[in-house]
């Protein structure tokens, strides 16, 4: 009796050293690559495959086998992080990344599709004249020195061709903390803010422009003394906007907003440009 016990126990133990889970290396990734022109480009190269003829591409989910004990004493699932490069001849490469720290214990059949990626030719020259006339929202500091510009065409998941330092800026690094100056009522004073300021702004092939800005004031704070003690509580501002209309003219790298885009007129340097995105440096007047 006990020695049947004793092989069964050892054959159970085997069972589960020898037991293996199923982990992911590489979710199933599809998507489509184009030109600047919105042709698809064939034959690209991504990853193990290549585009069909509609510049589509798919690569198949990729799994590894772990021993079901030492996954366990782990108490987490495995991170994940996978990169496939994009060649095609004639055109920039770039490189296909993702990351999750506990990615690897998703489930068989994991798949993520990545959109739309455009490929630029190497040397390929961009004429702002063919790309600015769109409706941009810009990502401003309060007095709209910078303006860091978005379109209909951009992606925001779209790690391929986003450059990071871009997205950083148009996600919160124009954010700015600033002292308040009115009071919230008259038993508390004010403390600090932070603002977030949007221009949307449609360019017109006919050389005027429509806009409203829109500035959200974040996280403000008040304060008040009672006796030896400062109480301190969060509180809201409403935000504001304002709905512009006027005229601009474009000539080669600069565009010039007439007084009503904001208070005063306005030249812009376009510093760079792409099918996506814009980035605009306001001269000095001096």
């Amino acid at each position: 009796m006990l020695k049947n016990l004793f092989i069964a126990c050892i054959a159970v133990s085997l069972c589960l050293f020898s037991s293996c889970i199923s982990r992911l290396s590489r979710p199933a990734i599809s998507g489509t690559i184009l030109d600047y022109q919105n042709k698809p480009i064939v034959g690209c190269k991504v990853g193990e495959t290549i585009t069909d003829a509609n510049g589509k591409f798919y690569l198949k989910e990729i799994r590894y086998n772990k021993f079901f004990i030492p996954e366990i004493f782990m108490m987490e699932a495995p991170p994940l992080h996978f990169s496939e490069i994009i060649k095609k001849e004639g055109f920039l490469s770039y490189n296909i990344e993702g990351h999750n720290s506990f990615g690897g214990g998703q489930g068989k059949c994991a798949a993520t599709s990545i959109d739309t990626i455009y490929l630029k030719r190497i040397n390929e020259v961009l004429h702002a004249k063919d790309y600015i006339y769109t409706n941009w929202k810009f990502a401003a500091n309060k007095n709209l020195d910078t303006l860091y510009g978005t379109n209909a065409n951009f992606r925001l998941q779209n790690y391929v061709t986003n450059n990071r330092e871009f997205v950083e800026k148009i996600q919160y690094g124009l954010i700015y903390k600033f002292n308040a100056t009115k009071k919230p009522d008259t038993a508390w004073s004010a403390e600090s803010y932070d603002l977030k300021t949007t221009y949307w702004v449609s360019l017109k092939t006919n050389g005027t422009f429509t806009g409203k800005k829109l500035r959200e004031y974040q996280n403000p704070w008040k304060h008040r003394m009672e006796y030896d003690r400062t109480y301190r509580e969060s509180y809201v501002i409403p935000a504001d906007s304002i709905n512009t209309k006027g005229k601009f003219s474009f000539l080669k790298d600069q565009i010039v907003f007439d007084e009503t885009f904001n208070k005063a007129k306005n030249t812009y340097k376009i510093d760079s440009i792409d099918r996506d995105v814009i980035i605009l440096t306001k001269k000095s007047t001096n």
